[in-house]
């Protein structure tokens, strides 16, 4: 009924009976060929650019809706292609919006009369939206396009094509000093690259990433041998950038395969650098040892494998460890500290230019690792200082003071006993109170002692009777960690 009254229309019809449905006909814009899924638009040979619009397009009542982000769709066209019929293949979908025309395309495999859900893309700022995906031989996919609700209808246009072959196993060689290069999620969906490596030899692997604001490559490493990547398991992973270390057991030296992929998030190129390297003495254990008040130098560079740097620590009695890092302001280290099993004790992670860290130590072997984040580099120097825990004691020279209580008679001298243990030397400041019935402890005398592997004395004699006390406060030594003891009391008869 509304194709005849808009042709009587067309034809000049004035009869006023058709006067309003001529005006409704004439402002509703005639669907699209493609409307429906079954006048699906066939997309011939690869690569084919079309154009499309959703002005005037419905959608049927059993039409899937979009996955991608929860949102609604409207008014939306199909398009149809075959994949090829002796392999399988990749297959890319760009689409660009006219207008302020927000989008969603989606892509189903036809099976029978079922429509199988295999991805879909959101149009971003720029109006653009890309996918791809793997199409199975012989396969029937149909590409849906369609306008979010409440956005503004208008024109577009759709492109499919072949992207370029996935790299496969063991791939291009690589220098000793890396590679660098870039993949996307369209066009370059991977690199690999190949390097020989030895049994029992460790080595570095660091892979970074040289594009910001979302971007982010990943890499995997696949034994000798490997022929494809498709259900393949990798040896090791690195997510988003990184580095690891990796050595070849026994009989499996050879030439290993590292892949590298992007973000599948992230629209558009991102570039990488990627270096493999033998680890030296000071990359792994046994590391370099760093003694007390020792100082070590040297360089980071995270955009090649200079990327840590792995120090030896022995703790010889329950210490007071600090380590100073000194790096340039914009230098990205982390400064982190591990037991002998490899357990993280404390880390500086995260900050910029110079650090410190402290923690208190049992005996035994500890390892600082000061590494780079991202691709920053520096020159930095490491100190560090160990200082035994001391623990002093104060008494009247009593055998009772030991308990925290001396008595003795007036004018009987009763020397003050300071020890620091253990074994420390060093200067000792002792504070003298008395006790007042009225007001309480008031302040008597400071006197200062020098103790020698642990021991010292000070003479003292009342200068009346009454309740006396003293503390102690060993002030350290360059091994030795300050301390302090609490009161011991003389009853004065």
């Amino acid at each position: 009924m509304a194709i005849r009254h808009r042709a009587a229309c067309v034809l000049g019809a004035t009869a006023v009976s058709l006067g309003a449905v001529c005006a409704a006909a004439l402002a509703t814009p005639a669907a699209p060929a493609n409307d429906e899924v079954a006048n699906a638009q066939a997309i011939g040979g690869l690569p084919s650019t079309v154009s499309g619009t959703t002005v005037g397009a419905t959608v049927a009542p059993a039409e899937p809706t979009t996955s991608c982000g929860g949102a609604t769709t409207t008014n939306s066209v199909w398009y149809t292609v075959h994949a090829s019929s002796t392999s399988a293949q990749r297959i890319g979908v760009e689409l660009a919006a006219a207008d302020s025309l927000d989008a969603s395309v989606d892509v189903y495999r036809a099976v029978r009369s079922q429509l199988q859900e295999v991805t879909c893309e959101q149009t971003g700022e720029e109006g653009k939206a890309s996918l791809t995906f793997k199409a199975a031989k012989n396969g029937v996919y149909d590409i849906r396009v369609a306008a979010l609700a409440g956005s503004q209808l208008a024109g577009f246009t759709l492109s499919v094509f072949l992207p370029t072959p996935a790299a496969t196993p063991p791939g291009q060689s690589l220098p000793s000093s890396g590679a660098s290069g870039q993949v996307d999620r369209i066009q370059d969906v991977n690199a690999a690259y190949a390097v020989t490596m030895h049994a029992g030899v460790s080595y570095l692997i660091n892979l970074t990433n040289r594009t910001r604001h979302g971007a982010c490559v990943s890499g995997a490493l696949f034994a000798p041998g490997t022929t494809s990547f498709e259900g393949a398991s990798s040896l090791l992973q690195i997510e988003c950038g990184g580095y690891k270390l990796f050595t070849p057991g026994p009989g499996m030296g050879g030439r290993y395969t590292f892949e590298i992929t992007p973000r599948e998030q992230h629209a558009g190129v991102q570039r990488f650098h990627l270096q493999v390297a033998p680890a030296g003495p000071e990359e792994t254990a046994p590391g370099q040892a760093l003694g007390n008040y020792g100082v070590a130098r040297a360089r980071l560079n995270g955009g090649g494998v200079q990327i840590l740097r792995l120090y030896r620590i022995d703790v010889a009695s329950h210490s007071n460890l600090t380590l100073r890092l000194r790096a340039p302001r914009a230098a990205q280290f982390n400064l982190r500290l591990v037991d002998q099993n490899g357990d993280q004790i404390a880390c500086q992670c995260g900050s910029r230019g110079s650090q410190t860290l402290q923690q208190k130590l049992r005996p035994g072997r500890y390892y600082a690792a000061v590494s780079v984040r991202n691709a920053s580099a520096g020159d930095f120097m490491l100190e560090r200082e160990s200082r035994t825990i001391t623990r002093t004691a104060v008494y009247f020279a009593d055998a009772s003071a030991r308990r925290g209580r001396a008595s003795a008679p007036a004018g009987r001298e009763t020397p003050i006993h300071v020890s620091v243990s253990p074994g420390a030397s060093g200067p000792v400041t002792v504070e003298i109170e008395r006790f007042d019935p009225v007001f309480g402890w008031q302040f008597y005398r400071q006197l200062r002692v020098r103790v020698s592997a642990g021991a010292g004395s000070i003479p003292f004699t009342a200068p009346a009777v009454g309740q006396w006390r003293a503390n102690a406060v060993y002030g350290g030594s360059r091994v030795s960690s300050p301390s302090r003891v609490g009161f011991s009391y003389l009853l004065v008869r």
